[in-house]
């Protein structure tokens, strides 16, 4: 008896351990579907061609900033310092814009019983993810290739910045692809033009002392201008390390992925209706 009542308390770490594999298996299912759905049949190029749009718009900014500027604002490279800039606006914009259309692309899913929205999002934010870390090693490649050495001077923290680019783009991944399901797909051009205001007051081409203390102080409310800085005090000495609001960051993040996981039970409905 004593056996059994001893065995009994892990009853509900086995109910929780099958229920995160039953989830786990079908996110593995509705990402190789994904996969298949977004970047067409059974082509491996489709893949390559997804990784390659965010590769390309890095290339872009980086490469058009190389043309008009041979004198880097900071440091030796300007090929280095563009690219501290536009690496984090990149790893975040596109999971934050991606993420919603996964209801769209993927609506057929939501026929099967035991599929829920959850799974698609999560599904579609894994795949951002690793399109991201996958986008991001061929760019410091090509970079390495042309002799712009693009190797950090503290490491941890450039990871770290990396790392929290990624998380705040899925966290309004989450966030937008409720707020999709809410209100139309308007919302998300309504997104891209507030991502794109936030990257032109980010200072990708120039350092945060060359901007006029009226617009800094508004420019240090924005999350992209914060992981610019973050990414460049990896590389540069010369920024202060205090200046960079890692915390607005992480807080948004967590918010946006929080009100993303509650807003999709309380709009689950109007997701599954027609």
């Amino acid at each position: 008896m004593s056996s059994a009542r001893d065995l009994s308390k892990y009853e509900p770490f086995d109910g929780l351990f099958t229920r995160v594999q039953k989830f786990s298996h079908l996110v593995g299912v509705v990402l190789l579907q994904d996969v298949r759905t977004r970047y067409g049949g059974r082509s491996h190029l489709g893949y390559i061609l997804g990784i390659m749009i965010p590769l390309l718009h890095m290339s872009v900014i980086t490469g058009t900033f190389l043309i008009k500027t041979a004198i880097s604002p900071v440091g030796d490279s300007p090929g280095l310092f563009v690219a501290t800039g536009v690496i984090p606006y990149i790893l975040c914009l596109y999971p934050a814009r991606e993420m919603p259309r996964t209801l769209m692309e993927n609506r057929q899913l939501l026929a099967i019983p035991m599929l829920q929205p959850i799974h698609l999002m999560v599904s579609r934010a894994i795949l951002e993810m690793l399109s991201a870390i996958i986008a991001l090693s061929i760019f410091v490649l090509g970079l390495y290739l042309l002799e712009i050495d693009l190797v950090p001077i503290d490491w941890h923290d450039a990871a770290r910045a990396v790392a929290a680019a990624i998380f705040l783009g899925v966290g309004l991944g989450f966030f937008n692809t409720v707020m999709v399901a809410a209100v139309g797909f308007f919302y998300i051009m309504f997104f891209i033009v507030l991502a794109v205001t936030l990257y032109i007051f980010a200072g990708v081409y120039f350092p945060v002392n060359a901007m006029p203390e009226e617009i800094r102080e508004y420019a240090e409310y924005n999350p992209i201008f914060q992981l610019v800085e973050w990414m460049r005090t990896a590389y540069y000495t010369s920024y202060d390390i205090g200046e960079v609001n890692k915390p607005l960051v992480l807080g948004l993040a967590l918010a946006g992925l929080a009100l993303g996981l509650i807003g999709e039970r309380f709009i689950r409905g109007k997701i599954l209706s027609p």
